[in-house]
């Protein structure tokens, strides 16, 4: 179905007319989340129980808990009066997530719903008993729509949930992640220093940033300006290879399994990091150091607060080549159909900080040997686990399916998940979605309810219905291939092993491209890796590879 049903919009209404959307201040109560006790099956969806029948509990964690959601909120109040639910919030520090997470699960504390925001934390729960293989006839017979989905469009996700060949979570998709991340120059300095064409080789790359460097690019009369800074080092590796690290910073703050990422020779999985044409591109890495054209601060990253896209760095003037993110955080096109539109949310605040520069996309190098890309998130974005202790409770079970069904088939029911109440959050005007809410932080959407309980179901055909001219820009603009993340198992020994490779790749990375050790550091790197269970990591991987994936 296409469209709230009317019965749905009956309640909409009654709800708003009795006054439960109100109260948006008040909080969630204090302490950890209560648990729930097993209950009947429901009894059908759309709070069509019994007047007796207590409302089934959900502990939820399966959203991006960047604010603490308000109980009191009006979308909370609509799901919680269609499925005859009720729901405990558990919020979890989005920057702090797995720490945070596993000293609760540790204690015993377990939600029912829960977001897999990394792939190897299937394996970690999996092996701790937090999550159970899901019967896949009953996902089926509660998801029809999504499962369908899933299964014609996106079969390989369901490899990407699995453990011991078994499913343990249900994959999620985002369509903006089919584009690679960007490549973003300041047109103003490239006209400024004489380079007339936007640069395509490393050469090229070089050159602009050499001149970045040595010719004042912002005409301020100082030699305070760079080149580059950590968002460009990724697709500075991917001219020579499989770049081995998606996100500098985050690898070396807190995911340090972001530095291991897996590439594909003569139909064997290897580790990116230490294959020898790294070797290559940390040499050119550490030359553009030492002659100044790599931000001295790259260590602690060009983003210093704020939007993990933002760019202080490229923001305030400092370098002149950023990237990262996705085209639709870029946007410098005005969608004509959006009155006041500034563009994309980076594009926005670079525009606030530099009201007078001008930007312009490029492509990512083109290496010795030809190769060339930027990283590529891909459509998997994470999962929706059912939890060992929700498994227990068939009522609970089947609300969280028929949540997650709900969201998949009715458009204007997701739109409602994600972005309030047609007519007063938002609107189709001649069937183009028109966002009726002013701007609001992560926290100030979560808070209001906001992409809290559609258990991050997003199908690509209601994507393009609500924002046509983000994808038009992301075609226009994503004119290359980008690297993809391979999907492989997730394995325990991946997993005990991942803290110690992965700390040692960043840090000799770091050293080798800052001059600390000389670049030949990069062979005893090599060996030290392998014999720091890299080779025993390998051996499992590719076992499990071909076992459980076919080698595909």
């Amino acid at each position: 179905m296409n469209a709230l049903n009317p019965s749905w919009k009956a309640r909409t209404a009654a709800l708003i007319a009795s006054g439960l959307l109100a109260g948006l201040a008040a909080g969630c109560s204090g302490g950890g989340p209560t648990p729930s006790s097993p209950s009947s099956p429901p009894q059908g969806g759309d709070g069509e129980g019994t007047a007796a029948e207590e409302p089934v509990v959900l502990e939820w964690l399966a959203y991006d808990s960047y604010g603490q959601p308000d109980p009191s909120s009006p979308i909370v109040k609509l799901v919680e009066e269609k499925f005859n639910a009720k729901f405990n919030f558990w919020f979890i520090d989005a920057n702090k997530w797995d720490d945070t997470l596993n000293v609760k699960l540790a204690s015993g504390e377990m939600p029912d719903a829960l977001k897999i925001r990394s792939r190897n934390n299937i394996a970690n729960y999996a092996s701790q008993g937090i999550l159970e293989p899901l019967d896949m006839d009953l996902l089926r017979e509660h998801m029809p729509t999504y499962m369908d989905y899933l299964d014609t469009s996106y079969p390989q996700l369901w490899d990407a949930v699995k453990y011991d060949g078994e499913v343990y979570a249900i994959p999620v998709t985002n369509k903006r992640g089919a584009y690679p991340t960007v490549v973003v120059w300041r047109q103003d300095w490239l006209n400024n220093v004489g380079i007339t064409k936007v640069p395509e080789t490393i050469e090229e790359f070089e050159e602009a940033l050499y001149k970045f460097r040595n010719e004042d690019p912002d005409q301020n009369g100082a030699r305070d300006t760079y080149g580059m800074s950590d968002f460009a080092i990724p697709m500075i590796l991917g001219a020579y290879g499989f770049p081995p690290i998606d996100d500098v910073s985050a690898a070396a703050k807190s995911s340090p399994d972001r530095a291991l990422l897996f590439t594909k020779k003569d139909g064997r999985l290897e580790f990116a990091a230490i294959q020898p044409e790294m070797k290559e591109a940390l040499a050119l890495l550490q030359r553009w150091y030492q002659e100044g054209l790599i931000d001295p601060e790259f260590i602690t990253s060009e983003n210093t607060t704020g939007y993990w896209a933002n760019s202080q760095a490229f923001f305030n003037g400092r370098i002149g080549l950023t990237g990262k993110s996705q085209p639709v955080h870029w946007r410098n096109e005005m969608n004509p159909d959006t009155p006041d539109d500034r563009g994309g949310t980076v594009f926005e605040e670079f525009s606030k900080s530099a009201p007078d520069a001008e930007i312009v996309f490029g492509t990512p190098p083109v290496g010795p040997n030809g190769l060339s890309g930027t990283p590529q998130w891909d459509i998997y974005n994470g999962a929706i686990a059912i939890t060992a202790e929700a498994l227990k409770d068939p009522r609970k079970v089947e609300t969280i399916l028929s949540m997650m069904e709900e969201a998949a088939s009715d458009y204007e029911y997701n739109m409602t998940l994600q972005f309030g109440i047609k007519g007063e959050d938002w609107d189709e005007v001649d069937g183009k979605f028109v966002s009726l809410r002013p701007s609001e932080s992560n926290a100030e959407a979560a808070k209001y309810g906001r992409y809290v309980l559609h258990a991050q179901v997003q199908m690509d055909e209601f994507q393009e219905r609500r924002e046509p001219f983000t994808f038009y820009f992301a075609e226009k603009t994503a004119g290359f291939d980008g690297y993809t993340k391979l999907i492989v198992p997730s394995l325990d020994i991946f997993n005990r092993h991942a803290t110690t490779l992965g700390k040692l790749t960043i840090e000799t990375y770091f050293k080798i491209i800052t001059g600390e050790v000389s670049i030949d550091a990069f062979d005893d790197y090599v060996e030290q890796f392998r014999s720091m269970g890299g080779d025993e990591v390998l051996e499992a991987m590719n076992e499990a590879y071909q076992r459980d994936m076919g080698g595909n």
